[in-house]
């Protein structure tokens, strides 16, 4: 088998961190099965509709490369003046970080939506991705 997906049930919470302040090499605490602990100040994002959280997991030249994307819509404006990683709860309590202090850093997108006139609310529609030798990785917050 050359690929896996997980895709996590249900978010319960999103928050977003600076990438300065994340532990160094998280990728390398993640292969190593090391516990990663995140002891920064999280900032909450409020999000509406469903959101999809996977991480897609590649064997590249002899070794193993993951690709996470998460997608969801809010009213919170992200700040875009530093790199920014996520922090995704599922519905099962465990944690996830999305991004490193290091390269690559997670690329953000954000769309506008004005929503429609039956029932479509408005607001941002934000896309991200982040590829690494371990991407969304296991965290205690």
């Amino acid at each position: 088998m050359n690929s896996s997906c997980q895709i996590l049930p249900g978010v319960k919470n999103i928050y977003w961190v600076e990438c300065s302040k994340l532990p160094s090499r998280i990728d390398l605490q993640s292969v190593g099965d090391i516990p990663v602990s995140l002891l920064a100040d999280l900032n909450d994002i409020t999000f509406f509709g469903s959101v999809d959280c996977r991480c897609v997991t590649e064997k590249e030249n002899n070794g193993w490369k993951q690709k996470s994307t998460l997608k969801f819509r809010t009213a919170d404006e992200l700040p875009f003046y530093n790199h920014i990683a996520f922090v995704v709860t599922d519905v099962n309590g465990i944690s996830y970080i999305i991004g490193s202090k290091e390269h690559p850093f997670p690329v953000v997108k954000s769309e506008y939506n004005t929503g429609v006139p039956s029932g479509d609310p408005a607001g941002l529609t934000y896309e991200i991705s982040h590829e690494a030798l371990r991407s969304m990785v296991k965290c205690i917050i």
